[in-house]
């Protein structure tokens, strides 16, 4: 089987990404073309995929992080991009997913967040406002948590389906 799908959808973790830190936007035909390369990958495999685990792992993550939108705690593009990774992997990985995200996104938070690293923050950011790529409009810090999803994403994704295949 080739791994053409999970490299794909990895490729696709780190636009959103890229958007994200660069936009604080998760585009939403990031998460339809991972949901679509998922469908592909489903109908070509040769390996089962038992969906209905996935779903319910997705689903539940989903009712979570609508919990954290709901109270302006978590951004609609994270909640889209996480849900459909956790299709993705479903129970497989899902527990490394999660941990290797939440690692990643409080180390961002404390990045962003925590004012001895804002010199840090604004040095490493120079080039972007520089070139107009992002905009510093002294609003309140907000975490660019799909940078964390695509770590966690690209982790799972690559035990899930690329490990022992080279």
């Amino acid at each position: 089987m080739t791994p053409i799908y999970p490299i794909l959808a990895i490729l696709l973790l780190w636009l959103a990404a890229y958007t994200d830190l660069t936009r604080r936007l998760i585009r939403n035909w990031i998460s339809l073309a991972l949901m679509l390369l998922l469908i592909l990958y489903a109908a070509v495999s040769a390996i089962p995929f038992y969906i209905l685990d996935h779903v319910i792992w997705a689903a539940t993550l989903f009712v979570l992080l609508m919990v954290g939108f709901i109270f302006d705690k978590v951004g609609g593009g994270d909640v889209k991009l996480a849900t459909v990774v956790m299709l993705w992997i479903g129970p497989k990985a899902g527990p490394e997913f999660l941990i290797i995200t939440a690692l990643c996104g409080g180390v961002l938070a404390l990045f962003i967040v925590m004012p001895t690293l804002r010199l840090m923050k604004e040095w490493a950011l120079t080039p972007f406002l520089k070139y107009g790529m992002i905009t510093d409009e002294g609003a309140a810090p907000t975490v660019p948590y799909g940078v964390a999803i695509a770590a966690g994403g690209t982790v799972a994704l690559y035990n899930a389906y690329l490990r022992g295949m080279g």
